[in-house]
């Protein structure tokens, strides 16, 4: 059986306001302070039991694609973002504090 990925950024439950309770199927990863992407459960539609991923970083000048996508595994969607975030930083002549 193969390794399960292990994130190589900070993730955590994503809480949208003091209210929010936070859960397993919503999470946001970080760099430091910079915001790298966030995955989130599907839970209807033709997508339900996949993982959306959407990637983002730093305000930088070169942005590329795909930014977002689908994994059938949350560890995958994470890998998704990190390395969207390596390419990303790597466009801009930066790099994560990963790399």
């Amino acid at each position: 059986m193969p390794d399960r990925y292990q994130p190589l950024y900070h993730w955590r439950r994503t809480k949208l306001d003091e209210n929010d309770e936070p859960s397993d199927s919503d999470w946001c990863g970080y760099d430091g302070d910079i915001g790298i992407g966030r995955i989130q459960l599907q839970e209807h539609g033709p997508t339900k039991g996949k993982w959306h991923w959407a990637a983002h970083g730093p305000h930088v000048r070169h942005r590329h694609t795909p930014h977002t996508g689908y994994e059938v595994e949350g560890r995958e969607a994470m890998r998704k973002v990190e390395e969207y975030y390596h390419a990303l930083m790597a466009a801009n002549g930066l790099k994560g504090s990963k790399q």
